[in-house]
Parts: structure tokens; sequence; C-alpha cells
């Protein structure tokens, strides 16, 4: 017991000493890092079921091709950082539930010592995938219902029931609340126009046993790309972005892979149009490779005007590391 004490504080020093490296490494502007991520974005599939309204790929705006990431791939990556990253998503772009293998990526995480989460629409969460979800070890799972009525979630969820899916998400809160572990799980709504009226009913009705957060997710423009995405913000949904940009904390923090191995800078550039490489030879060769040193070194001197979706993005500001923290990838109010 002693040991292990002794052991949990040693790790404990060693993420601090880790933590505050990479807060200097982004501080002083350094390109080439001797750090790796905290979290790693990995795109299982940018295929989809839904059409949502708040979503590039929902409103057909991804042309870039579509397909599955291969399991040889995903394991090559996955064996390369769970030793260094604290937390993968797998998802992107798409549904992970439509990825054949998603229970397997998931229990491959779980032996490699590496959290993993997933974000779903949940209208394929059938009691049997809730099952394999919960065996696996998913570290965290997000549910989305954006509504709470049927009139509006099916406006925003568009090809999606109402009924249907919220039982989907009962049964999984019931199966999860029945063991002695599992799944961090958040029923997710997005504060848009459509649900803004809405989000006090929503956590209402979704405050229950199996249910450990209602999380109203905040509206991301995805870097002003889209007009008809824009037009969903709500009045009180602003986030104050600063006079004086500072350098994105994504390329010193965070790494995107999608599902063909192509880098990016993060999400917002969902048709890879300024891809950063390719993570086939090595995550952290493509993370340090030529294409993302020079986008570290475009950020440090604020020449974005050309470098899509950078020039026109807001969610910069959302977040900013300090010596001992980072905050993931939601704005700070």
């Amino acid at each position: 017991m002693v040991l292990s004490r002794v052991a949990r504080r040693a790790q404990r020093y060693r993420d601090r000493a880790a933590s505050l490296t990479k807060w200097l490494s982004y501080v002083s502007g350094r390109t080439r890092l001797r750090t790796y991520p905290d979290r790693m974005y990995l795109e299982c599939t940018n295929v989809c079921n839904l059409r949502c309204v708040m979503c590039p790929n929902g409103l057909g705006l991804l042309t870039r091709s579509k397909g599955f990431m291969d399991y040889s791939l995903f394991t090559q990556i996955v064996d390369e950082m769970a030793p260094h990253v604290q937390t993968t998503t797998l998802h992107i772009w798409g549904e992970p539930l439509l990825h054949p293998r998603i229970y397997d990526m998931i229990a491959h995480c779980r032996r490699q010592g590496l959290n993993s989460e997933i974000s779903t629409n949940a209208t394929l969460l059938t009691e049997e995938r809730s099952l394999e979800i919960l065996d696996a070890g998913l570290g965290a799972i997000y549910l989305c219902l954006d509504g709470a009525t049927p009139e509006t979630y099916e406006r925003v969820r568009r090809r999606a029931d109402f009924e249907e899916t919220r039982e989907n998400i009962r049964r999984f809160a019931e199966l999860k609340s029945k063991r002695t572990y599992g799944p961090r799980v958040s029923v997710q709504i997005i504060n848009i126009r459509p649900t803004a009226a809405e989000i006090e009913q929503f956590k209402r009705a979704w405050s229950i046993p199996g249910v450990d957060r209602v999380h109203v997710k905040a509206f991301d423009s995805w870097g002003g790309q889209v007009e008809q995405i824009n037009e969903l913000r709500t009045e009180d949904n602003g986030v104050a972005v600063p006079e004086k940009r500072y350098h994105c904390p994504n390329l010193w923090y965070h790494v995107h892979i999608y599902w063909d191995g192509t880098l990016v800078c993060c999400d917002r550039d969902f048709n890879a149009l300024t891809p950063l490489g390719n993570v086939e030879d090595g995550v952290m060769k493509a993370w340090n490779g030529p294409r993302m040193v020079e986008l570290r070194r475009r950020h440090l001197q604020g020449s974005l005007d050309d470098v899509l979706p950078c020039s026109n993005c807001a969610e910069w500001s959302w977040w900013k590391p300090s010596p001992f923290s980072s905050h993931g990838n939601a704005p700070q109010r």
C-alpha cells in the first residue's frame, strides 16, 4: 500500500512536470515540440446516418472521401500514443457506432491504459450495442439528443426519431446505473436557436439515475465557414474574443487524425483543406513534420489570411493553457 501511494505521488510529479514543459513550449513559441499532445482525436469514420442542421457533414458539405479507419492503422496509432496522451475520442465527423469494429477499438484503448470517449447520436444504440460498449470499457460517452420535444429534436437531428432515440438513451442509462463501473455518461443538447427555449426543460428531463451530467454544449461556428450554421447562433451564446489574437492552443495540445490517417489542425478543417501530413509513418513524426511546424510558425506570426479554416476562426479563443492544466476544447466564460 505504501509503495502504491509512493508510485502515485511520483506519477503526479511526472505529470505536473510534463504539463509545465508543454506550457513552456506553448508560451515560448516552440514550433518543433519535444512534448506529446494531451488529447488525441481519432475519426473512426466520417460516415453518418443523420443530416443535422448544425453540422457540415449533415449539410452535405464534406467533399473529402468517406470511409472507415483501418483497424491496423488504429492500433498502430494507439500503441504509439497511449503511454503519452491522457484521452482519445473515437469520433470526429461521423457516427462512431457505424464502424464495424468500434467495440474492439474501445477495448484496445482500455488494454493500452488509454481513456477513450465517443459522442453518438444514439439512434443506433440498441440494448445489444449498449451492452457491448459497457463491456468494452469506454471511459465517457456523450449521448446527443438536442431537443426536449419531438418537434425540435426532429427539426435539428434530421432523419432521426425522437421517441426511439430517447428510449435508447434511457435504456443505456438504466443499464449503466446497474453496474459498479462504467463510462461517465453525458446527455447533451447544443445551444442553438432551435433548442435554446428547451434547455431548462431538457436539464430537468435528464436528471435521472445513470446520467452523470446534462451537458449544454456551446455553439461552434466551425471557423465561421458556413453561413447556414452561423445563423444558428443564439444571442447569449457568444464568447468574448480578445482583441489581440494568441496562437491557437490546439496546435500545441491536441492532435486530430482523420480516418485515412490525414493530420489536420483541428476538426474545423472538415475537408482537410490544409492537410498537415499523414500518420502512417508515426503520429509524432507528422505532428512535428514540416507542415505542422510551418502552421505553428504562421500562428505565432499571425499570418493566417490565406489559411483555412484558421483565417476566420474565433474558436481559438475558447481556452488557453496554464502551467499545470489545459482545458480541452470548450469555451471559458
